[in-house]
Order: C-alpha cells, then structure tokens, then sequence
C-alpha cells in the first residue's frame, strides 16, 4: 500500500527545511500523496504558529510546488488551526479555501487570559499551569480539555482532528492519571460520539511514537477501539516537522489499527475525502 501524509509541517512555522525537501522525500518515498497543514497564524505572540504576515506566502508555495510536480505525486494545501474558545476557529479561515482543514486544541484558557495557556509546550509549563490555573486537579484539567474538544467539533468547519487525546501528552508512566479509569474514558466517549455524528475524521497520528512520549500513538488503543465501535472514520498521520519523517511509522500504524478493526481509512483525493480498504 503506497501511503499518503495530510499533517506536514515546514520552515513556515515551527517544521525543518522548506516544503519542498518535503515533497522530495514523498517522491523518493513513493508516496501516494502529500498534504501540508502548517500552524495558522494565533492573534497573540506564539513560537511555533505561522505569524500571519507570512501566511499568504505559505500558501503561494504550496500552490506554487502543486503546479510544479502535479505529473509526479498530488499535493494537498491545508492548514492546522487552533481551536481557542471565543478567540479563534477552523471557521475564522474559510475565506482561504484551503483543499482541507485540521483542527486542534494546543492552547486552553481556563481565566480567559490575553495570551491563553500553551499547555503542550513542555512538561514543566504544564505542570506550572494545573497548579495555577486546577489546583493540580487534574480531572478539572481534563474536563476542561474534552469540553473545548467537543465545543470545537460542534463549531465544526474542519475536516480532521489532530492528536485528539494530547492532553495525555506528558503522562508517560501514568504520571498524572490512569488513562484506564472510568472518569478518563467517559470523559472522551461524548468526544467519540460527536465526531461519529458530525462526520469529522480522527487521525492516528504517529507522531508521539518517534518522540518516545507514546507507547503507541495518538489516541491510545483504547480510544481507538471506541472510536471503531462508533464507526468513527480514521486517517493515518505522520505530523512530520523534518522531510525524512514524511512517513514516520505509518506501516506500523496501518498494522495496529487492522488489529483493532478497522478496515480501512480516509484518503485525500480529487478535494474529497473518501475510504479506501487496507
């Protein structure tokens, strides 16, 4: 199976090397298709969105490597948006007419604050963030987290969710709960549920693997499991910041989520997102 990637990062925002290094690995990697999704602009100082006086470029470039290699591998325009209640969504950007949108939640802002908490950034901001903003409650954490998750998926105007359980993301060794407790999981079945009804598409993104911060991937295989007994649709996601991770453990990805059910994925193709059997 030739393998596509719809989550790629360059130089644009917080990625390595131009996107067109990263068209050439696809290229040497026979990939079937390649999607950018570079960090859209945020209205507030960041060091890893795209600032927004360079958005238009990224877009030309993409647009610009699309024409050049349209003979050899298909190339997607996309964008990653924050999701930030009342500051921002996957709507905001529209106007774009991107070929696909993913939405995230990296950013919470529990005392609406002018720069919200950037809770992924590194494990000792968010410790310092649940002890000022929870208490180091963390299921007032995580209630939060799956009460903006649901609130952007209900917003919607988007195509795929990324890394939907990141907030797990430095909970290596169950550090600050038990991915296995009855609280954690029904915290995201409504989350399942919402993604099922609005047709939104969950990626398994490998990303959390190559960095040694999942046993797996993101979601867990639990999640996972939910997610095919609500005949959630999946695509796999590689979330490459360096050309030569275009296609970082999607084999491996493609063999686990057969494991647990799944019989095939979404793929990007013709600007519509379609199954195809694995």
């Amino acid at each position: 199976m030739k393998f596509s990637n719809f989550h790629t990062h360059s130089n644009f925002c917080d990625g390595a090397e131009s996107p067109e290094e990263y068209v050439k690995q696809a290229l040497l990697k026979e990939m079937a298709s390649l999607g950018f999704s570079g960090h859209a602009p945020v209205p507030f100082p960041s060091t890893w969105n795209m600032p927004e006086n360079i958005f238009g470029n990224y877009i030309a470039d993409i647009q610009s490597l699309q024409a050049k290699y349209r003979a050899q591998i298909p190339i997607f325009l996309g964008a990653e948006i924050d999701y930030i209640r009342d500051i921002q969504s996957a709507a905001d950007f529209q106007k774009y007419h991107l070929n696909y949108i993913i939405s995230a939640i990296h950013y919470l802002n529990p005392q609406n604050e002018e720069i919200p908490w950037d809770f992924i950034i590194s494990p000792s901001v968010f410790r310092l963030g649940l002890k000022k903003y929870f208490e180091n409650d963390i299921k007032k954490l995580i209630k939060l987290y799956y009460t903006e998750m649901n609130l952007m998926i209900e917003k919607g105007g988007f195509d795929i969710v990324a890394h939907i359980d990141q907030i797990g993301k430095f909970n290596q060794g169950n550090q600050w709960f038990s991915e296995q407790d009855t609280f954690y999981k029904n915290s995201y079945k409504e989350t399942i549920e919402l993604c099922a009804e609005k047709n939104i598409i969950i990626e398994i993104n490998t990303r959390g693997r190559l960095k040694n911060l999942t046993e797996n991937y993101y979601p867990s295989g639990d999640f996972i499991k939910e997610c095919r007994a609500k005949n959630v649709q999946i695509i796999l996601s590689a979330d490459a910041h360096r050309p030569q991770e275009v296609d970082s453990f999607l084999p491996e990805a493609l063999h686990y989520i057969k494991n647990l059910g799944y019989k095939e994925i979404m793929t990007l193709k013709d600007n519509k997102f379609s199954p195809v059997e694995i």
